[in-house]
């Protein structure tokens, strides 16, 4: 495929940005609307998740976070939400992403815009969520252990925006997909399941052994941090919790994985974006 549809599809994002903002703007306006807690919603989530995970492993199964290093932290709680809000963006943004297009058929069918632009609100939506949940772990952090983190506030941003990058490319491929399959929706589903338990959130990164596979010379540690939210979590950790910069290799790797998967998945939709409206 030439490179033509998707410099015209990148012109046409910049030329309907205001939309895009004002889709942005209705996911936000809806997602918590006629509820008693609004907003409040969105930072329930994490925290309910993270107490419950922190009662049957830290309570019943006695198990212990590794000491955040240099942080020296021990906060079982602090340890699970620097990994649950990355990703919480992650799996939500998938979940509301991949039916963003198959559930806007009459709207496709009647007026032309960039369709791209639909995954790519529900994303940006959650993206202002999730930063406003980093804030309060953030604040939390400082009032609870003592630990001044606003100088990572600059890197905790752009892991965000990696992130985002990263998420919208796997959003824009399984989207453009689940028009024509219906059977995608599902699938991720229950691959988000699995994904979530091979990612190390609810347990460190040393857990995973360093043992050869088969005798060669890569070991289920590099398997499991071939995992680009692994990297992800492990970064977040390291500002969060470990309140250190993230390594540079780790760095590299984000910025390597999301430019790929947002390149791909953003020329995948592109190409099969002209067929949504007669696959409806």
């Amino acid at each position: 495929m030439t490179t033509g549809p998707i410099r015209a599809a990148t012109v046409e994002i910049s030329t309907y940005r205001e939309l895009l903002v004002n889709l942005v703007r209705r996911e936000l306006r809806s997602r918590f609307r006629r509820t008693f807690l609004g907003w409040g919603w969105s930072l329930l989530q994490p925290i309910m998740m993270t107490a419950v995970y922190a009662l049957v492993l830290g309570v019943f199964f006695k198990a212990k976070p590794p000491p955040g290093d240099p942080s020296g932290m021990d906060n079982f709680a602090f340890f699970l939400l620097s990994g649950v809000v990355p990703w919480t963006l992650f799996s939500a943004g998938l979940g509301a992403a991949i039916g963003s297009v198959a559930n806007a058929g009459g709207l496709i069918t009647r007026v032309w815009f960039p369709r791209q632009l639909l995954p790519m609100a529900a994303i940006l939506a959650l993206a202002f969520t999730a930063m406003i949940e980093l804030g309060v772990l953030a604040v939390a952090v400082t009032v609870f252990e003592q630990v001044v983190l606003i100088q990572f506030i600059p890197v905790a941003l752009v892991l965000l925006g990696l992130q985002v990058m990263f998420t919208m490319g796997v959003s824009l491929w399984l989207a453009a997909a689940n028009v024509r399959y219906k059977d995608v929706e599902y699938l991720t589903g229950v691959f988000l399941l699995a994904y979530f338990y091979l990612t190390p959130i609810l347990y460190p990164v040393s857990f995973i052994p360093d043992t050869s596979i088969l005798g060669t010379s890569i070991t289920w540690r590099d398997v499991f941090l071939a995992n680009p939210m692994a990297r992800f979590v492990m970064a977040y950790r390291n500002v969060f919790y470990d309140v250190t910069l993230p390594g540079l290799n780790t760095m590299l790797w984000l910025v390597g994985w999301s430019t790929v998967v947002f390149a791909l998945g953003f020329r995948y939709f592109v190409r099969r974006s002209p067929r949504f409206a007669e696959e409806m």
